[in-house]
């Protein structure tokens, strides 16, 4: 298999698995609902606090809801439905190990509620801690044995550990209870590619595209498994039909233009690549595949801008650098910038651990200073 599949493969398994990790369960309405019959002298200030958090919240403004909702939290510390409803704020604003400290707090107060357990194992799978929210799932399925997003959300954070076995088998319990759920389909046979029963996977995924047709993202993962089967006309197909699902999804046009690279198709690889850019301007990744065609093609002006417009992008990608350099060397006549632009790959190179751009890179240097 070609280096550049077995790199988007790898890409994918990972990026495509994230993408099912379910959405929180909380809604702001669960601020509002906070438990406001305080026997206190300050139960009308805290019903103002509500009432005014809710209102921010409405407006947008989350950032100062949250500070309200923190006063709020001042005057009944015993309700744990602020605290709940303070860490689905701090999570919609990104702050999820903040998130994670208030559902902490609002579970200290109510240890037997799924949906805090959920919110929790949500925030730390976030914030990276996948063993942690395996943990805080499985607290959450044990207190609500029907709680298929909490299963999904196990097998994502199982998945996340390299354990791909416990993934497949808490799969398979989402699919026994529900045996249409294609997400629990698609992202098994991602776990499944990881074991390396690329068979399995493949019949997998199809599966999850009978039952969502229109789902671009399953495509994807088809197509990537068939192009470990080996199977690169069935995989551009898939990855073709992704692109009719999601037509101007600048990712799904790269796939497409990877593996037409791979065939060795570079002008219908050129065209995909661009479209790509044109749907999507940041990805670096089609500017440099668009120059190493246009090297490989000896296209030496066309590689010079592309590459010039990585490094200006990604000034530390020692690979762009090293191109541009062998651009302005087949181009002729500008020693000097030619080994400018290696030099600067070379030191990069050293400065990465990569031994092979290293060694590449000083083979060029002595040709040019000969």
């Amino acid at each position: 298999m070609y280096k550049p599949i077995r790199l988007i493969v790898s890409s994918i398994l990972v990026a495509f698995v994230a993408t099912v990790t379910p959405k929180m369960a909380h809604s702001v309405e669960v601020v509002a609902q906070a438990n406001t019959q305080s026997n206190t002298q300050s139960t009308d200030q805290l019903n103002q606090l509500l009432e005014q958090g809710r209102e921010l919240v409405d407006a947008g403004k989350i950032d100062e809801a949250v500070l309200v909702y923190v006063q709020a939290a001042g005057l009944d510390p015993s309700d744990p439905k602020i605290y709940s409803g303070i860490a689905y704020l701090e999570a919609l604003r990104g702050n999820y190990q903040a998130a994670a400290k208030f559902y902490r707090d609002a579970l200290v107060l109510d240890p037997q509620n799924p949906d805090f357990q959920y919110g929790l194992a949500y925030s730390l799978v976030k914030s990276e801690d996948y063993s942690g929210a395996a943990d805080a799932y499985r607290k959450a399925i044990s207190l609500k044995p029907d709680h298929l997003n909490a299963y999904l959300g196990l097998a994502v954070s199982l998945f996340r550990q390299g354990d791909y076995g416990s993934a497949v088998t808490t799969y398979e319990m989402v699919i026994a209870s529900d045996p249409n759920n294609w997400q629990a389909y698609a992202s098994m046979g991602m776990a499944l590619l990881r074991q390396d029963n690329t068979p399995k996977a493949i019949e997998t995924l199809q599966q999850a595209a009978i039952l969502a047709p229109n789902e671009a993202s399953i495509q994807i993962k088809l197509g990537v498994a068939l192009l470990r089967s080996g199977d690169q006309v069935g995989a551009i197909t898939a990855f073709e039909q992704a692109a009719a699902l999601s037509p101007r999804d600048g990712e799904i046009q790269f796939q497409i233009a990877e593996v037409l690279k791979s065939q060795d198709d570079l002008d219908a690889a050129m065209e995909a690549y661009q479209r790509a850019l044109a749907f999507n301007p940041d990805l670096v990744e089609a500017d440099v595949a668009i120059g190493e065609i246009q090297l490989q093609k000896e296209e030496y002006i066309g590689a010079i801008v592309s590459f010039r417009r990585v490094i200006n992008r990604v000034p530390e990608n020692a690979n762009a650098h090293y191109h541009l350099g062998m651009a302005i060397k087949g181009r002729g006549g500008r020693d000097q910038q030619a080994i400018a632009a290696l030099e600067k790959a070379l030191k990069l190179y050293e400065q990465q651990g990569d031994s092979e751009g290293v060694k590449k890179t000083q083979e060029a240097l002595k040709e040019l200073k000969k």
